[in-house]
């Protein structure tokens, strides 16, 4: 009888440890800036299982500057400046999220602007985001749907 009890404690000391680990693992994970450096170095591995991905994501690597590329992987965002407006950045986030205005150093709103079919890529989001600033931000500017600074920013 004391070995079954020893047993099923030392399975319930291994099963609380295992859920405490996952825990961990997912909270770091989930970390904006950690998982903006670890998520695109694997889908560039030849042996990523999405081809879309990593394709998407060399694209990308190619499409951006050393530094613009590196601000992504570090930060989690593209900072793209205004050809129009001085002192205006555009903060494209690497994953889900809206396009941050950026004047004077202060968020001034936020825009959205969706691609017509879902699905895409991350790295292709960001790449579309970049591009149609570049080429034609009047465009951009006009097709996005516009949302006041939000409180905490």
């Amino acid at each position: 009888m004391s070995s079954l009890s020893d047993t099923l404690g030392a399975v319930a000391v291994t099963t609380i440890i295992l859920i405490l680990v996952g825990k961990f693992v997912l909270m770091l994970w989930s970390w904006p800036t950690l998982s903006a450096r670890i998520w695109p170095w694997l889908r560039m591995q030849k042996w990523w299982p999405v081809a879309a991905e990593r394709s998407a994501e060399m694209l990308l690597h190619d499409q951006l500057s050393t530094a613009q590329y590196r601000q992504l992987c570090d930060a989690g965002y593209l900072d793209i400046p205004s050809a129009l407006h001085v002192d205006r950045t555009y903060r494209i986030p690497r994953g889900p999220g809206q396009v941050l205005v950026i004047e004077h150093s202060h968020v001034t709103e936020r825009l959205c602007v969706q691609p017509a079919t879902g699905g895409l890529p991350e790295a292709d989001v960001v790449l579309m985001h970049k591009l149609l600033i570049e080429a034609d931000e009047n465009s951009y500017l006009e097709t996005a749907n516009h949302f006041p600074r939000s409180i905490w920013h």
